[in-house]
């Protein structure tokens, strides 16, 4: 997946209003809804390198605290980390500072792993193969996982700090990754998981419980439409009370506003945005 970058002024900043997408977290401070200023810069997805096929956007009320780097997230999730623009995170999500993904995976099965193998791009090895045989060297194409562009984040999943995370895993639903732990493929539902590498410890709660949690999807719903149900019952107590909602259809499905990644790129024609 590619991406593109712009620079915006205020007609972005009332964007990100409109649609209740926050880059600042705090009541107390005045400007609650934005840490992002006129001529800042932002990241935000294309598929297929074409801008009229920016696929997927942000659900109302998420935050990205710290990041300029837009990725497809949903309502109630928030993350103090910087991550890549084909990340697609799901709603009620708690992401800590300092996560990131591998950095590139040199190949390891050559006769060296340094970048003459693989690389056109690095001037002081061309100019060191030019000036010894007056040839380019012949590398051979290397495509890691690192260059996978994929990383799914469920729905209610929370990850500590420092966390490194390999490219084209899944995070399931419910699940907790510890702090600094290295995650290198995917984690169950509801299953926490630790060290270096990241080992599931245990899961939240018990088999028949994860899969009514599953099967009731609770994070379809909006979390307001809970507020009679009391946080000190036990897990099974306040589920018998959710789905007796469900079944009466005193509540239904919620269904945010959602920025989408095309109708940012769709103004760019009104000279709203400068690209470069």
């Amino acid at each position: 997946m590619e991406k593109i970058t712009l620079k915006c002024n205020k007609n972005i900043l009332n964007l990100l209003k409109q649609y209740n997408i926050y880059t600042k977290t705090y009541i107390e401070n005045p400007r609650r809804f934005s840490r992002l200023k006129t001529k800042d810069f932002i990241t935000i997805p294309l598929e297929n390198n074409q801008l009229e096929s920016a696929g997927g956007g942000v659900e109302e009320y998420c935050a990205f605290k710290f990041s300029n780097i837009l990725h497809e997230m949903g309502s109630f999730s928030f993350s103090g980390s910087f991550l890549p623009h084909y990340a697609k995170v799901g709603r009620y999500c708690s992401i800590s500072d300092g996560v990131s993904m591998f950095n590139f995976q040199h190949p390891m099965d050559r006769i060296s792993t340094a970048s003459f193998t693989y690389e056109t791009n690095h001037s002081f090895i061309n100019d060191a193969c030019q000036n010894h045989i007056n040839k380019t060297f012949p590398i051979v194409n290397h495509n890691p996982s690192s260059s996978i562009t994929h990383l799914i984040i469920q729905d209610d999943v929370w990850i500590g700090k420092d966390v490194l995370l390999k490219q084209g895993i899944t995070l399931g639903t419910g699940c907790v990754i510890g702090q600094r732990a290295v995650v290198t493929k995917d984690v169950p539902p509801y299953a926490i998981v630790a060290g270096i590498p990241a080992k599931i410890i245990k899961y939240r709660f018990d088999e028949k419980t994860i899969e009514r949690l599953l099967k009731i999807q609770w994070w379809k719903y909006h979390f307001a439409d809970f507020y009679d149900i009391d946080l000190n019952l036990k897990i099974n107590q306040y589920l018998d009370l959710l789905e007796e909602k469900i079944i009466k259809k005193s509540i239904s499905y919620y269904n945010p506003n959602k920025l989408y990644f095309r109708d940012i790129l769709e103004l760019k024609s009104k000279k709203i945005f400068n690209l470069f």
